[in-house]
C-alpha cells in the first residue's frame, strides 16, 4: 500500500509541552514533507517589542530549536540507516525561522517566519501545505494578509483566493490568539481549519477518564525513561516531571522540570506526579495526523485518524461561514473515556509505542536490530460497493519488513460512517465477514479498521498500521 506525505510548516511557540511535540516530529521527518519550523508566539510566550514599551513574556528565545536540530544531526545516521528519506540537518536549518513574535496578535508585519508560509502556499504544488499552529496564528495571519495586500483589487484576485484555499490547510491547538477570529476566518472563511480542542489526554491530564489503560502506563516515568529519554541526544533533550531542566525565561510557577515545589501537586493542575513522568506534548495532534498510517485521515477529516477526528460546525464561535471543523466524540469502545477525549486518545497507546520503537533507531544503525512497521493490503480493496443485506468478506494481506508474527483485528468505526450505528465483524483468521443492514439506505457507508501489529513480537516499541475499507451502500 502505497502511503502519503504530506507537506507542513510546524509553527508553535516555546512551552515546554510544544518543545516535545518539536522532538517527536523530528522523529517523523521521513514521513512529512517538512517545509518550515517556524517559531511563532502566544497569550503565552511573545518577545516583546522594547520599541513600543512592550515586556516579553515568558519568552525562551529560539536558540533551543536549532540546539534540537544539533542533537538531531548527531543521530541522523542511525535514523537513515532505518529510512534514508530522513532529511538533512542543513535541509532543516534552511527552513527554521522566527514569525511574528514580538506582541499578542499583531500580523501586520513581514518576517521571516510569514514569507516562508507565504511563499508555501503560493508554491505551484499538487499537494496542499498544512500550517500546524502550536502557539497562536499570527504568523499564518501575517502570510495570508500580505498576499490578500498585493492580489486583492487585482483580477486575477478571486483566483488567487481560490487558490490560497485550495492549497492551505490550517489545524490549530486550541486558541492561543485572537489572529484566526479576528482575520483569517473573516477575511479567508473557504480556508479549511481544524481546531483541536481536546487534547487533554495528552496534554497535562493523563487519567482513565481521559486514556485507554493500554496508553497510561506510557506517561509514566517508569516507562518514558528507559523508551525516551535514554535513547540519544535528541530524546535526552524531552521535557518531564522534575528531570532537572530549567527552561530558559519561564515563570517559576511552570518550570515543572527544576521546582521541586510542583511536582508534588503545587501547581495549577493539582495533580502529583512521579520523576520523569509525562509532561504533556501540546502539538502533536497536529502533525500525528499528518502521518499516513493506513486510515486515512487526509481523505476526511470526519473519518478520524492518529490525530484525531473531527466535524464541521457551523456554530462556531469565530464565523458560521467559515470552513471550520472542531473534534468530534467516539462513542463505540470507550468504555469509561470521555468520548470528546477518546477520539484522539484511542489510538495514543499504538503511537506511543511505535515513537518508542523509533527511538531505538535513534540508537541503534543496524536495520535487523529494530523494529519497523508492518503493512497491509486488502485482496478486495478499499472502497467497495455493497447491497443492503450484503454479506461481504474482506481479506487482509499483512507483511512484516522483519519477519515478525503479526497480529491482525477488523473492527467497525461506526462515528467515521454514516450508517447510525455499529455492525457486527465476524473475524476469521486475517480475514472478517460483515453484514450489511437489510434496512441500510444508498449513499450511507460503513468503516472497517484493520489493525495489524507486531505486538504479539516486541513488549515495548512495537508498531502497528492499518487498512481503512469504506462499504457504500448502493
Amino acid at each position: 500500500m502505497e502511503r502519503q506525505k504530506a507537506r507542513a510548516i510546524f509553527t508553535n511557540d516555546a512551552e515546554c509541552d510544544d518543545m516535545n511535540s518539536l522532538k517527536h516530529l523530528l522523529m517523523y521527518a521521513n514521513d512529512i514533507d517538512i517545509e518550515g519550523i517556524v517559531l511563532s508566539s502566544s497569550v503565552f510566550h511573545y518577545a516583546g517589542d522594547p520599541d513600543a514599551g512592550i515586556e516579553p513574556k515568558r519568552w525562551a528565545g529560539g536558540d533551543w530549536m536549532f540546539e534540537d536540530l544539533d542533537a538531531y544531526e548527531k543521530i541522523l545516521p542511525n535514523l537513515r540507516a532505518h529510512d534514508p528519506a530522513y532529511p538533512s540537518t542543513d535541509e532543516l536549518r534552511a527552513v527554521t525561522k522566527t514569525g511574528n513574535v514580538k506582541v499578542l496578535n499583531d500580523y501586520s508585519e513581514d518576517t521571516e517566519g510569514s514569507e516562508l508560509v507565504r511563499a508555501a502556499i503560493l508554491a505551484e504544488n499538487p499537494r496542499p501545505v498544512w500550517l500546524l499552529a502550536g502557539g497562536g496564528t499570527s504568523t499564518i495571519a501575517a502570510a495570508l494578509r500580505s498576499i490578500e495586500e498585493d492580489f486583492k483589487g487585482a483580477p486575477e484576485w478571486d483566483e488567487v483566493y481560490r487558490r490560497v484555499c485550495r492549497q492551505a490547510r490550517i489545524f490549530m491547538i486550541v486558541t492561543q490568539d485572537e489572529t484566526y477570529r479576528e482575520y483569517i476566518s473573516q477575511a479567508w472563511p473557504d480556508l479549511p481549519l481544524l481546531h483541536c480542542t481536546e487534547l487533554a489526554g495528552l496534554g497535562f491530564w493523563f487519567n482513565d477518564e481521559l486514556n485507554p489503560p493500554d496508553s497510561l502506563p506510557l506517561m509514566s516515568g517508569d516507562w518514558l525513561k528507559p523508551n525516551l529519554l535514554d535513547k540519544g541526544p535528541l530524546m535526552a533533550r524531552y521535557n518531564t516531571w522534575g528531570d532537572g531542566k530549567v527552561y530558559p525565561g519561564e515563570e517559576d510557577r511552570s518550570q515543572f522540570g527544576s521546582n521541586p515545589e510542583l511536582i508534588g501537586g503545587a501547581w495549577w493542575g493539582k495533580v502529583p506526579h512521579e520523576r520523569y513522568d509525562m509532561i504533556s506534548e501540546g502539538d502533536s495532534a497536529s502533525f500525528m495526523h499528518l502521518i499516513d498510517v493506513g486510515l486515512r485521515s487526509l481523505e476526511d477529516p470526519t473519518w478520524g485518524g492518529w490525530g484525531g477526528r473531527f466535524m464541521p460546525d457551523p456554530e462556531n464561535e469565530f464565523n458560521p461561514d467559515a470552513a471550520y471543523w472542531r473534534n468530534a466524540a467516539d462513542e463505540a469502545g470507550s468504555g469509561a473515556v470521555k468520548p470528546t477525549a477518546y477520539q484522539f486518545s484511542r489510538w495514543m497507546g499504538d503511537w506511543m509505542q511505535e515513537f518508542a520503537g523509533r527511538c531505538d533507531w535513534a540508537t541503534c544503525g543496524d536495520y535487523g536490530q529494530c523494529n519497523h512497521r508492518p503493512s497491509v493490503d486488502v485482496a478486495e480493496g478499499l472502497d467497495l460497493t455493497v447491497e443492503p443485506g450484503e454479506a461481504v468478506r474482506l481479506t487482509a494481506l499483512p507483511s512484516d519488513p522483519d519477519g515478525d508474527t503479526l497480529s491482525v483485528r477488523w473492527f467497525d468505526y461506526p462515528e467515521a460512517g454514516t450508517l447510525g450505528r455499529s455492525v457486527a465483524v465476524e473475524q476469521d483468521g486475517n480475514a472478517c465477514v460483515v453484514t450489511v443492514p437489510g434496512d441500510a439506505a444508498a449513499g450511507q457507508t460503513v468503516h472497517l479498521v484493520c489493525r495489524v501489529s507486531d505486538d504479539v513480537s516486541h513488549e515495548n516499541g512495537y508498531m502497528t498500521t492499518y487498512a481503512r475499507v469504506i462499504l457504500t451502500v448502493a
